[in-house]
């Protein structure tokens, strides 16, 4: 029997859609019985001493990110100062980061290694060099990088400009992107939408509303600003509570406990239901007539798959997602709001919608569950024998660009 190619994957917890892209990936290639996952954070199980926030300071990378730049709202300047401080981070630990992660691969030994994380890409490729140097028999493994990102928001922070890995591209901007490479042709790969889960594209997963305990007369808002949740929603939920409707509103609130017991706690006029963490992003939302909340480039697609109608907080994009507002406001797919004054004239438009039965949008066809599996076959075909690889590391034979409309 055939051993499952052993992919090892490389992400982070800074937000939720690194980690999300991670598990999406697990689900899908193991789900086809061909691969072995491997999910590694290296900032917590590999080099957290080599994080200077927290050596400097009383919060990790990863904290910060998460409980100041997400959490309370600062997208502007603060995000910009701490991209740049994490950009050095990188560059003056680079060395000690590439001895340890290539000491760890020597350790679990994979197949291909797959990034779903910025930034960091050099040391992965660059450790990964290291690792395929001292392989002397079987096939060397391949190196991948999947954008999980709408578009880079600089050169660099995702593609390095080298031939010794694959780039996996989800949608037309990242994938123009990464054709500005020349060092990368022939070895670019396209999905049919950013990855997500099979759940959100699989009718046979989803629930029906009396199942989440909804009231299947009413409409259905569910309002979701990432796996961190946002203070940005009880001034939502005042709006909300300030406007005649008949909805009833889902607000999904991360990992943010606070958020949560505030919401609960707030006398609101319609049906609510208020729920942490949860694993059932697919249900709730499919079950929905009008999403709201931040423009992350993972819920987006999500909510696009299923032909949600979309209420987006431009005020709270993150620089990364300026590209994910400008492909929804220009194709029609939702609509986007800065202060309380804009949310509570597109809420009204949006509920007016839904009550004529106008609000569900075209689904947009995300074909990226299959797409990936093809996409990790060849890169697994394209590994040659350690003994028979003259060549420098990264020119291999059979690499294919795929394209898809």
């Amino acid at each position: 029997m055939t051993e499952p190619v052993h992919v090892a994957v490389i992400y982070t917890d800074a937000g939720g859609g690194h980690r999300a892209s991670a598990f999406a990936l697990k689900a899908c290639l193991e789900g086809s019985g061909r691969y072995r996952v491997s999910l590694i954070n290296p900032y917590i199980s590999l080099i957290p001493h080599l994080d200077l926030f927290s050596r400097f300071g009383s919060r990790t990378g990863e904290n910060i990110y998460n409980e100041v730049i997400l959490r309370q709202g600062r997208t502007g300047l603060t995000c910009w100062l701490f991209y740049a401080a994490l950009r050095l981070n990188y560059v003056f630990c680079e060395p000690p980061a590439i001895s340890i992660l290539s000491r760890h691969f020597e350790d679990i030994r994979p197949d291909i290694v797959l990034s779903v994380m910025p930034l960091g890409n050099r040391v992965m490729l660059e450790a990964l060099k290291r690792y395929r140097a001292g392989i002397t028999e079987g096939p060397l493994p391949e190196g991948a990088v999947m954008i999980t990102d709408w578009a880079e928001l600089a050169k660099g922070v995702w593609f390095p400009n080298r031939a010794d890995y694959h780039a996996i591209c989800g949608t037309q901007d990242a994938l123009r992107n990464a054709e500005k490479l020349p060092k990368l042709a022939g070895k670019i790969h396209a999905m049919g939408g950013l990855l997500i889960r099979p759940e959100f594209t699989d009718p046979a997963q989803r629930s029906s509303r009396e199942a989440l305990n909804l009231d299947p007369s009413r409409p259905v808002v569910t309002v979701l600003y990432g796996a961190q949740g946002s203070m940005r929603m009880i001034e939502l939920a005042t709006a909300m509570r300030d406007i005649p409707h008949t909805a009833q509103v889902v607000f999904l609130c991360g990992r943010n406990e606070a958020l949560a017991d505030q919401l609960r706690a707030m006398d609101l006029p319609f049906p609510v239901q208020v729920l942490g963490f949860t694993d059932r992003v697919a249900q709730y939302l499919s079950a929905s007539d009008l999403f709201i909340g931040k423009p992350g480039p993972g819920s987006t697609s999500e909510a696009m798959a299923l032909g949600v109608s979309m209420l987006l907080d431009k005020s709270l994009a993150l620089p990364q997602e300026a590209a994910v507002l400008r492909h929804v406001t220009k194709t029609g797919a939702g609509l986007a709001f800065s202060t309380s004054s804009d949310f509570s004239e597109s809420f009204k438009a949006a509920m007016s919608a839904i009550e004529r039965g106008q609000a569900r949008q075209p689904v947009a066809a995300n074909t990226s569950p299959a797409d990936i599996l093809e996409i990790m076959d060849r890169i697994a075909a394209s590994r040659v024998p350690a003994a028979c690889s003259l060549q420098p590391a990264g020119e291999l034979p059979h690499a294919r660009h795929v394209s898809r409309a």
